[in-house]
């Protein structure tokens, strides 16, 4: 037997030996897609989202489970890379009653994917509820502020990738009611009357939020 033949043999028998770890055509290591999913749920009563995803070289559905702490559901997925992905996912109230759901059919590839927004039908209710789902993260810091009429407070935005690494780039800030508090392009945050409403700084469709509540 010739030393190619060989080691071709003992590529494929290694990769039925560790399975999961190949590529669906069973040679070399298999090559994942990993993804952040972000949803702003606060205005809902959801308390639990659960993602699937199906395609005809995934035997197994995959099911993952994306925690909400305090009305933020944030969590990552894992999937082999490859086209045809179909994602589900599915909004559970506390006593577990599906509350809205929505899917995509989309390509992955390893490294970084393009931010898209799904939007959940809402079943029970009538608010819907936008996810993103990609490699990308924004956070804003601080998650809440207070501020009394006509005081100022300056947010700053860190973009990271699914694995935690910084991201070189500029945000676009905006707020959901300028007649509350406006917001500069610096993310510089004016109070202006009486409320509450959201900032958002938003990159390559990835976004992220803080409250802001101004007093009398």
């Amino acid at each position: 037997m010739s030393r190619v033949r060989l080691r071709a043999l003992s590529t494929a028998l290694a990769c039925l030996l560790i399975a999961p770890a190949c590529n669906q055509d069973g040679v070399g290591p298999r090559r994942d897609a990993t993804l952040v999913l972000v949803a702003d749920v606060s205005s809902t009563a959801v308390a639990t989202v659960v993602v699937a995803v199906i395609a005809p070289d995934i035997p197994t559905p995959l099911v993952f489970n994306i925690p909400v702490v305090n009305g933020l559901a944030a969590g990552t997925i894992v999937v082999p890379a490859g086209s045809a992905r179909t994602v589900s996912i599915h909004a559970y109230d506390v006593g577990g009653v599906e509350t809205d759901s929505g899917s995509v059919t989309l390509d992955m590839r390893p490294g970084t994917n393009p931010t898209i927004t799904i939007t959940l039908q809402p079943l029970t209710g009538d608010v819907p509820i936008s996810v993103t789902l990609g490699s990308i993260t924004v956070s804003v810091t601080p998650t809440t502020r207070t501020l009394a009429v006509a005081d100022t407070s300056r947010l700053t935005a860190s973009i990271t990738d699914w694995n935690g690494q910084a991201v070189t780039g500029a945000v676009r800030w905006a707020t959901h009611d300028p007649g509350i508090a406006t917001v500069d392009g610096g993310g510089l945050v004016t109070a202006v009357r009486a409320g509450s409403t959201t900032v958002v700084a938003t990159f390559q469709g990835a976004a992220g939020r803080a409250t802001i509540t101004v007093t009398p």
